[in-house]
């Protein structure tokens, strides 16, 4: 069987010496001739196998594109082809379709010329995003809480708010958000906020703050004041004997208050809160109580087990604190009054101080108290100290009376910065007054009958 005629490739001149081909090897693209009979006919051995490999491969048939560029002659051959043996003999050439994608041929990068160049357009500038948008791009669930707070007052909602009309409560075992401490702790804040908007206001009055004495009043104490040391001029509720010496601290100008004055006022006022509010039985746990002048400096000096059964003897001791609606502390320390009020139902301390101070180390050990009478059921994160503001003292020997008159404004419900110093020598006659009336009744009674405002 003959071969066609196709283009050969194209070859440069080498000075190579063309060796001969085997005579022994079988060339399987050229006609069989007949052998040379040297053997005996019956032996063929030396044929060929019909599908079987020859000794030595054959020569590799050449690739031809059948469509596209033809193979140019830039083909540079391997390096040491000088020293190899070639075949010059012709070789069929195989049609194949993969010849172009076997030798691809790109064609040369050529940059286009300068004034053919497309010139980049500036980027678009993006619009400003109106403020609104601005809530909508929350990298943390909290960060527009405080703006949101006053429009969105609850937390996270539930699944199930989507699918009912209306407002279902959070199952209880559903899992933890990332962000329920911090719910919590907003939450805790927010419950806050309303409680002190649900408390009765501290009022202030239009006119003068503190009420005149009248002038029997007035009589009465100058007899007091004039009478003899050993004469017993008032009783405290607890039965204890006032003295001439005794009131002489609260009446003279610029005098300091002793004890025992200080301990009458306050029992005073706390029984007036009790009959106000209907706590007077005798079995019945108080809701108001008072600490001596003593109670603190013995937690500050001696620690919390020296005072251990103070609250126990006042029957307001344990888990019963919690029940407690109002408790007044004196503190005194480097000479100068100052007044504590702890509200273990709504569990807020408040610190009033006529010199301004915020009182951190008097809070601290308040709060010593605190966690060792509840116990377990003390936690600190519940208890929130109140920004509480007095009225301020213009010399340093009024602190106890200022003491005694916010202890009186936040029983009457009195805004106690109404009073100014101004006011501190008609206070100190009244105090001595209440004393010896034995109550804020009658002519003391916060109260007033005429126009029914409430003055200190």
């Amino acid at each position: 069987m003959g071969f066609f005629s196709w283009p050969r490739r194209k070859r440069r001149a080498f000075p190579t010496k063309p060796t001969e081909p085997s005579p022994n090897i079988p060339n399987p693209f050229e006609v069989s001739k007949p052998p040379i009979d040297t053997h005996d006919a019956s032996d063929n051995s030396h044929l060929p196998i019909p599908g079987a490999f020859p000794l030595t491969p054959p020569e590799s048939p050449i690739l031809v594109v059948s469509r596209g560029a033809a193979i140019e002659d830039e083909d540079v051959p391997p390096k040491g082809w000088e020293s190899m043996d070639i075949d010059a003999r012709p070789t069929p050439a195989l049609v194949t379709d993969l010849g172009i994608h076997l030798h691809p041929r790109i064609p040369p990068y050529t940059p286009p010329p300068p004034s053919a160049r497309r010139i980049p357009s500036p980027r678009p500038t993006k619009p400003p995003k109106p403020a609104e948008a601005d809530l909508m791009d929350i990298d943390d669930p909290w960060d527009q809480q405080a703006q949101q707070d006053a429009r969105v007052p609850h937390g996270p909602v539930s699944a199930v708010q989507f699918f009912s009309a209306n407002k279902r409560p959070i199952p209880a075992n559903r899992m933890a958000s990332w962000y329920q401490p911090e719910f919590e702790k907003r939450e805790k804040e927010r419950l806050a906020r309303e409680r002190d908007l649900q408390r009765p206001t501290r009022v202030r009055p239009t006119g003068p703050p503190v009420r005149l004495i009248s002038p029997e009043w007035l009589a009465k104490l100058q007899r007091a004041v004039q009478s003899g040391q050993a004469q017993a001029v008032a009783k405290s509720l607890a039965g204890d004997d006032l003295f001439q010496r005794d009131i002489i601290t609260c009446i003279r100008p610029e005098a300091w208050l002793n004890d025992e004055i200080i301990n009458a006022y306050l029992g005073l006022l706390v029984h007036y809160l009790r009959q106000s509010h209907g706590n007077h039985g005798p079995n019945e746990r108080p809701r108001f109580h008072a600490f001596n002048t003593f109670f603190y400096s013995t937690l500050r000096d001696k620690g919390y087990q020296a005072v251990q059964r103070w609250a126990n003897r006042a029957k307001i001791g344990g888990e019963a604190l919690l029940n407690v609606d109002t408790v007044f502390i004196p503190v005194h320390e480097s000479s100068h009054w100052t007044l504590m009020v702890i509200r273990p139902a709504e569990r807020t301390i408040e610190y009033f101080d006529s010199l301004g101070s915020r009182g951190a180390r008097q809070v601290k050990n308040v709060k010593q108290w605190l966690r060792g009478e509840l116990g377990p059921k003390y936690k600190d994160a519940e208890w929130t100290v109140l920004p509480s503001v007095s009225s301020q003292q213009d010399n340093g020997s009024d602190c106890g009376v200022f003491l005694l008159t916010n202890a009186k404004a936040i029983t009457v419900g009195v805004e106690p910065t109404v009073f100014n110093p101004s006011h501190i020598t008609l206070l100190r006659r009244k105090i001595v007054a209440e004393l010896m009336n034995g109550g804020l009744h009658g002519e003391f009674n916060p109260q007033d009958k005429a126009t029914g405002a409430v003055l200190l």
